[in-house]
């Protein structure tokens, strides 16, 4: 395995030699391709053109429903926080334009916040008091039921922040001492403030009775704005209006054509560093087709997943930087633990673990792009992290067990529990490398005596597809995190199982067990013991068989030689952290 940020000999070893592997693509490697330039995105040098294969298809990706790595991509841009994961390594990197945090005390552990006084909507109205005041009753879940929530990750232990209306700080002061204390505050991706006059506006309130709602958590004065605030910014077929999607980043959502593109054009209203570029355009091209794509001029970066078409596609092109690089990203099969055979039996899923051909899914779609690749047995560590080995030794009696493909074993118990024949429905999006995992474990698990479904669709993620609406038996799909382990917390904690309510339990799993130990390493006064837990927590999902990893993703983007500053990073940060640095000359 590569280190974090740098790039792959792996790599350029299956890919050829006329690549360029570099973190940061302003280099040439001085082949017979180096003078060839790639001007994409049609040439115009106040644009930048990212391809993407998933539609944009919520403003609001703090939802439950609405967190998925296409809308975090898309948004990254938009809306401003105190920190993000940046860089190369995809580190908690405070970002100051927006305001400045500071930890003043461990006990209590209490964080103090300053919002930028210049900090403004693109509408002209303040970032203040009572968009903070929203973002915590609802990242705390104060009000049950009320907000989708992705989780509360430590802001359900602080005290209500206190503020002033139009204030520009507050102060959180936890219950409990909280490893991750810096991501818990207002940030990235699904933590992010949202524009609470919006909120207040469409939910037939003024923003002073909006406040005084929140503040006195009176649920029936609050359902219509929080009624707005799960569904009213999804995207279907069209934008929201102007006056809903207001931004707080340097940029700002000006277009969309649906299954086409969504465009980002900078926010003039911005009190920071205006964008190096003005436009940002997100074309929606499927993932087979994108290195040609960027072949041809038509977008300038491409993010896809790898696969041996690509890493082939890529070993003949010109023109372009690659990089192939380890990412906080894993490939797993989620069990329905909600309806379904898998519900409520223990054998059949440790059948359907002797069925899933792993080991070959890893050997035909992931080693010929890294030789090296094996099969994940731990799922909340990366395999460069402190803690994984100690992780792999705990769960070992259960991977010698269940960990390996053994078609007999698995007919063995569907025949002992009867239930040979036995239709699952399992469920993905539909690209080519889940299509063809999808096809090896149809073949694999029908052997043994399932009646296997397989499903792929471009609207799984959506808040209206499978995952979210809980329609499948088995659900292939990646995390994607960071080296915080607060990150997955709420993946494997008991939660109401409803789409509003479930958070990133998606298949709804409870034991009381691992919701105590995941409280335990919120808490960890060091590392070593924080993977200690990490170990028991991971032991505790085999034997429940929650879920199964399969493999840690390797990442792939490439760029034309006319862009600058591109900056792959490891984390749900992703390829956009730094979009407002994107230039092409």
């Amino acid at each position: 395995m590569t280190r974090i940020g740098r790039a792959s000999k792996l790599g350029a070893a299956i890919l050829g030699g006329a690549l360029v592997l570099s973190a940061c693509g302003s280099d040439s490697d001085g082949g017979d391709d180096a003078g060839k330039k790639n001007n994409g995105g049609g040439g115009s040098s106040d644009t930048v053109t990212l391809a993407w294969a998933q539609p944009l298809d919520s403003y609001n990706p703090t939802t439950a429903g609405a967190n998925s790595n296409a809308n975090g991509t898309i948004l990254n841009g938009t809306v401003g926080g105190f920190w993000g994961f940046d860089g190369e390594r995809g580190l908690v990197t405070p970002h100051e334009e927006f305001g400045t945090y500071e930890k003043v005390s461990d006990d209590p552990l209490t964080v103090e916040y300053t919002i930028n006084e210049k900090a403004q909507w693109s509408d002209g109205v303040p970032i203040d008091c009572i968009d903070v005041q929203l973002w915590w009753t609802q990242q705390s879940g104060a009000i049950d039921g009320l907000f989708s929530a992705v989780g509360t990750q430590g802001i359900e232990d602080t005290t209500r922040p206190e503020c002033e209306p139009g204030g520009k700080s507050f102060t959180l002061v936890y219950d409990t001492p909280y490893a991750d204390w810096e991501t818990a505050g207002p940030g990235v991706g699904n933590n992010k403030i949202m524009p609470a006059h919006v909120v207040a506006a469409e939910g037939g309130l003024s923003e002073e009775e909006l406040l005084t709602a929140l503040l006195d958590e009176d649920a029936d004065a609050l359902a219509d704005a929080a009624t707005f605030f799960n569904e009213g910014w999804l995207i279907n077929g069209a934008l929201p209006d102007e006056s809903i999607i207001p931004s707080s980043g340097p940029y700002k959502l000006s277009g969309y054509e649906e299954g086409q593109s969504v465009t980002l054009t900078a926010n003039e209203a911005y009190w920071g560093e205006q964008p190096a570029t003005k436009n940002i355009v997100v074309r929606m091209v499927a993932e087979e087709q994108q290195v040609q794509a960027l072949q041809n001029g038509e977008v300038d970066v491409i993010q896809p997943q790898p696969t041996v078409d690509v890493a082939n596609q890529l070993e003949n092109a010109t023109g372009i930087q690659t990089f192939l690089g380890d990412q906080y990203t894993y490939e797993h099969w989620d069990f329905n633990f909600d309806r379904g055979p898998f519900s409520d039996s223990l054998p059949l899923r440790q059948a359907f673990a002797l069925c899933a051909p792993r080991q070959q899914i890893v050997e035909n779609l992931i080693q010929p792009i890294v030789p090296d690749a094996s099969v994940k047995e731990v799922r909340n560590l990366a395999p460069w992290d402190p803690g994984y080995d100690l992780g792999v030794d705990a769960v070992a009696p259960v991977i010698s067990e269940f960990g390996t493909t053994d078609i007999d074993r698995a007919r063995q118990i569907l025949e002992a529990e009867d239930a040979v024949g036995t239709k699952i429905r399992v469920e993905t999006l539909d690209n080519q490398r889940r299509n063809d995992s999808g096809a090896l474990v149809k073949a694999s698990c029908d052997q043994a005596g399932f009646d296997v479904e397989f499903v792929s669709s471009a609207d799984f993620f959506d808040t209206t597809g499978g995952l979210s609406q809980g329609t499948f038996d088995v659900a292939q799909f990646a995390w994607i995190g960071s080296n915080q382990m607060s990150g997955w917390n709420s993946t494997f904690r008991t939660s109401e199982c409803t789409v509003e309510g479930k958070g990133n339990n998606n298949g709804c799993y409870s034991n009381p067990q691992v919701d105590q130990l995941l409280d335990d390493i919120l808490v960890a006064p060091n590392p070593e013991d924080a993977q200690a837990i990490a170990a028991e927590i991971e032991l505790l999902l085999w034997e429940d068989l929650a879920t199964i990893p399969i493999f840690q993703h390797p990442g792939i983007t490439a760029w034309g030689d006319s862009v600058q500053n591109i900056v792959p990073n490891p984390s749900q940060g992703s390829i956009t952290w730094n979009v407002h640095e994107w230039s092409k000359g």
